[in-house]
């Protein structure tokens, strides 16, 4: 009997084992390798840009104040009727005018020419005239005042050379009028601006030094002295 139970046992064990050993799944480990997705970032480099070689000026003006010589004097064949001419002006005067500069940090230098229409002479007692036109060749200088890289960039300005007039008015007076001659002369002109990008504005005060030789009468000192408000655009030359 004992060994039936004994038996039985053992046949119970073995059973539960086999049993246990099919349901048992195998465990396996394994890791799953996720990729990470590789960022690639783009460079850009900025090209470099050179300072331009100079720059060409294209500039218009308006004079919003001008005077000439004043004289009073007397045409020989009016001995008793002098002239007095004022030195007062009316109407439009201004100019056009380019400019060609060499740039260095904060100074650039040059050479231009201007086309300047001058004002008329306000009519005093009757007497008027002796206007001219003039053509100033002339070097410029430019230098900036922007240590600090703001936007707009201040400036002062200078022009220096000689002013080729043409185109002298009559000088008319009650008892008719006489012809006149102007010579050439001096030329300077200085003042103070701004630059925004291509564009600048300058005002100058300037003269034109001349003197008008009336017909049968005097030679006398009839400068051109006046302020100048001028708009420009810079072309850079590379």
């Amino acid at each position: 009997m004992k060994k039936l139970t004994l038996l039985a046992c053992s046949l119970f064990a073995f059973a539960a084992v086999a049993q246990a050993k099919e349901v048992a799944a195998p465990v396996t480990s394994s890791k799953e390798v996720v990729a990470e997705p590789v960022i690639i970032e783009e460079v850009v480099v900025a090209p470099v840009v050179e300072n331009p070689w100079g720059f060409i000026n294209l500039r218009a003006g308006w004079d919003f104040w001008s005077e000439y010589g004043d004289y009073n004097g007397r045409h020989s064949n009016n001995n008793y009727h002098p002239y007095d001419l004022s030195k007062k002006t009316k109407d439009f005067g201004g100019e056009l005018a380019i400019e060609a500069y060499k740039s260095w940090d904060y100074f650039d230098l040059g050479l231009g020419v201007a086309y300047q229409h001058h004002m008329k002479r306000k009519t005093n007692d009757n007497v008027s005239g002796a206007e001219y036109k003039s053509v100033p060749l002339y070097v410029v200088g430019r230098y900036d005042i922007n240590y600090w890289d703001w936007a707009a960039t201040p400036y002062i300005k200078a022009n220096v050379g000689y002013s080729f007039n043409f185109d002298s008015k009559s000088l008319n007076t009650p008892s008719g009028d006489y012809g006149t001659k102007v010579d050439d002369g001096l030329y300077w002109a200085a003042g103070v601006g701004v630059q925004y990008e291509d564009f600048n504005v300058d005002v100058l005060y300037g003269t034109n030094y001349a003197k008008t030789k009336v017909d049968g009468g005097d030679k006398f000192d009839n400068d051109y002295e006046r302020v100048t408000l001028s708009v420009g655009y810079r072309f850079n030359i590379w």
